[in-house]
C-alpha cells in the first residue's frame, strides 16, 4: 500500500512566532504607540531557535535602532538643509555601514539602515518624537521574544549543546562497538558504510561546533561558566582525536588468524575497544559533571603482554607486519592514552 508521509501542519516554533508577533502588535496598539508594525517585525527578526541566539539578535536589533536613530538625528539636523534628500540618505546609509561594521554588528546595521530610510522619507517632519517611540516599540518586540522563547517550548542553547555532546560520546561508543563485532567475525564493512559512519561522526562534531556561539551567549561569567568553556575546548579536542583514530581503525585490514598469538592479540584489542566504548557511554551519562577516574593501565599492560608474545615468534611477526595489522594494537594504545589524558584534564577542571 502507498505510504503517505505524516506532515505536521505547524511546528512549535511557528506557533510561538505567530502568537508572539500578534501579542506584540496588540500590546503596542493598546498602549497607543505609533507604527505598531515595528514590534512584530522585531519579533520575526529576533525570535530564533534558542534563547542564546534570540538574546544575541535582540541586542543587535536594539543597537542597530539606536545607531540608526543617532545617525538620522545628526544627519537630518545638519546635511538635510544643504543637500538633496537622496544624497543625504546615501551618506547616512554609508555611515550606518561604516559604524555598524566597526561596532561588530552582523545584522543590526540593517535595522539602522531601515531607521535612516524611514526617518528621511516617511517621518521627516516628526523625527524628534518618532525616534523614541520607534525604540520603545522595538524594545517591546525584543522583550516579548525573549519571554516567549523562555516560557513557551524553550530551546536553550546550553541544553542543545549538552545533547550534542552526549550524542557524540554515544556515537563514538556505537561506532567502536560495531567495529568490535566485525573484527570478531572477520568480515569487514563495505566502503560505503565506512564512509557513512565517518561522515556521520564528522557532521555531529560540526553541529556541536556550530552550536557553540549560541551557547556562549547563555554562558555565565562566573566560575562555572569558565569551567564549562574549558570543558568544551577539551571535548572538541578529544572528539577530533577520536575521529582520527576511528578512521585509522576503519582503514586497517582484517588479520589472518595464523596462530594462537595473533588470536590472543585480537581478543585483547577487542577487549580494549569494548572498554573504551563503555567509558564513552559512561561519559555521556555524566557529562559535564565531575568525573571519577577509571583506571586503564591494566588494558595497556594486557596489550603489551600480547604484543610481547608475537615478538617472540618471528613467523607470526612477519604475518602481522605484512598485513599492516600491527597498527591496530598501536591505535588501541593511542586510544587508551587519549582516554587517560581526557579523564585527567576533566578531573582537573572539577
Amino acid at each position: 500500500s502507498l505510504m503517505v508521509p505524516n506532515y505536521r501542519l505547524f511546528n512549535q516554533s511557528e506557533v510561538r512566532l505567530a502568537l508572539t508577533a500578534g501579542l506584540s502588535a496588540g500590546l503596542t496598539i493598546t498602549l497607543g504607540l505609533p507604527d505598531p508594525m515595528y514590534a512584530p517585525l522585531a519579533v520575526a527578526a529576533v525570535l530564533s531557535g534558542t534563547l542564546g541566539n534570540s538574546l544575541s539578535l535582540g541586542i543587535q536589533r536594539i543597537q542597530g535602532t539606536i545607531l540608526g536613530g543617532l545617525i538620522l538625528f545628526i544627519g537630518h539636523n545638519t546635511i538635510a538643509t544643504s543637500m538633496p534628500m537622496p544624497i543625504g540618505i546615501g551618506i547616512s546609509l554609508a555611515c550606518t555601514r561604516i559604524f555598524g561594521g566597526s561596532l561588530g554588528l552582523r545584522s543590526g546595521y540593517k535595522v539602522a539602515g531601515l531607521v535612516v530610510v524611514m526617518g528621511w522619507t516617511v517621518h521627516a517632519n516628526s523625527i524628534n518624537s518618532w525616534l523614541p517611540m520607534r525604540l520603545i516599540v522595538t524594545l517591546i518586540g525584543v522583550l516579548l521574544s525573549l519571554i516567549a522563547i523562555n516560557a513557551f517550548w524553550p530551546s536553550r542553547a546550553l541544553a542543545e549543546h549538552q545533547k550534542l555532546s552526549q550524542a557524540l560520546f554515544n556515537g563514538f561508543a556505537e561506532a567502536l562497538q560495531e567495529r568490535v563485532q566485525h573484527l570478531k567475525i572477520g568480515v569487514d564493512m563495505q566502503a560505503e558504510i565506512k564512509r557513512q559512519r565517518r561522515d556521520g561522526l564528522l557532521s555531529k562534531l560540526m553541529a556541536l561546533q556550530n552550536q557553540r556561539p549560541a551557547a556562549l551567549v547563555e554562558l555565565g561569567a562566573d566560575r562555572n561558566g569558565e569551567r564549562l568553556l574549558r570543558l568544551w575546548d577539551l571535548e572538541e579536542q578529544f572528539f577530533t582525536e577520536l575521529i582520527g583514530y576511528y578512521r585509522t581503525l576503519l582503514r586497517l585490514p582484517m588479520l589472518p588468524m595464523d596462530g594462537p598469538e595473533l588470536q590472543n592479540l585480537l581478543e585483547v584489542e577487542l577487549d580494549v575497544l569494548s572498554f573504551i566504548a563503555n567509558q564513552l557511554i559512561c561519559y555521556a551519562n555524566i557529562w559535564p559533571n565531575p568525573l571519577t577516574k577509571q583506571d586503564s593501565h591494566q588494558w595497556s599492560s594486557a596489550l603489551e603482554a600480547a604484543e610481547q608474545q608475537i615478538y617472540e615468534n618471528p613467523k607470526v611477526m612477519d604475518a602481522l607486519l605484512a598485513s599492516s595489522g600491527g597498527r591496530r594494537a598501536m591505535v588501541c594504545n593511542q586510544l587508551l592514552q587519549a582516554i587517560e589524558r581526557f579523564q585527567n584534564n576533566w578531573i582537573a577542571l572539577a
